[in-house]
């Protein structure tokens, strides 16, 4: 475990589905330490072939944000309608405040952008005042529209969306 976190030494890499072992320890790592924070369970991932953590990575853009050889953070990019949809976003309890929250939104706005999308989506479960804050920051709007987080989890999330400029 790291003693602080350096923001000048973080990097942020895209995983292939070649790093699938990668994905999978830091996303065992994320259901594990928040399993409040995902649609996902720790059970149904240890569950998953190594060919099906292939077959997530090919369907999505997966990043990770690592300093030093510890992973700090991950975030999904799922293709929705067109535009893209935020999943899987988690940062380490030590890289919390740190900006490391920050470097990931970015490289999912940059990659939007780069891929010339309309918009960003994504769901924040009613409460988490930290991840509103941080998506409020980098220009995320709530849409109005709430639901329950699963059929099996009745609490309630509410959307957030970006419309990326010059895209329209």
């Amino acid at each position: 475990m790291m003693a602080a976190v350096d923001i000048e030494s973080v990097r942020i890499h895209q995983l292939t589905p070649e790093d699938w072992a990668r994905f999978r320890s830091i996303r065992l790592l994320a259901l594990a330490e928040a399993p409040h924070a995902f649609g996902s369970t720790l059970a149904e991932a240890q569950s998953r072939t190594d060919q099906l953590w292939r077959e997530i990575l090919a369907a999505r853009t997966q990043f990770v944000a690592s300093a030093d050889g510890q992973e700090l953070g991950t975030v999904g990019i799922a293709p929705e309608s067109g535009a893209a949809h935020v999943v899987s976003m988690w940062v380490a309890p030590e890289a919390r405040g740190t900006g490391v929250a920050d470097l990931l939104v970015r490289a999912v706005i940059e990659w939007a952008t780069a891929n010339r999308l309309p918009a960003i989506g994504l769901e924040v479960s009613e409460g988490n005042a930290p991840a509103e804050r941080l998506y409020h920051r980098h220009g995320f709007r709530r849409t109005g529209v709430t639901g329950p987080i699963s059929p099996e989890d009745p609490r309630l999330e509410f959307e957030m969306r970006l419309e990326l400029p010059g895209t329209r």
